[in-house]
């Protein structure tokens, strides 16, 4: 399952930190990224699309996050923004 976010207008010093004032969100492992940007996306502005955005996607979300599953973390590069998007793999 993907989760998508979209960073618009952030500064450099938001993905790469500000010494000890403030941890970059590349300085963070996976599973502080999503949290964090979960968390305060309404802070930062931040879009977040669970899957193809259906209902049912956003419950097997919540229901995988608690069986604490894999995460693997890439952010690209677009016109004005950036994505990031975070795969969940269940483990058995």
């Amino acid at each position: 399952m993907k989760v998508t976010f979209i960073l618009k207008d952030k500064a450099e010093e938001f993905y790469n930190g500000m010494g000890g004032a403030f941890k970059g969100l590349l300085n963070m492992v996976d599973k502080e990224k999503f949290d964090y940007l979960n968390k305060n996306r309404h802070m930062h502005g931040c879009s977040m699309k669970i899957g193809n955005g259906q209902f049912g996607e956003a419950v097997e979300l919540n229901q995988m996050l608690r069986t604490e599953p894999a995460i693997m973390f890439k952010l690209e590069s677009r016109r004005g923004y950036k994505l990031a998007t975070f795969t969940f793999v269940k483990l058995i």
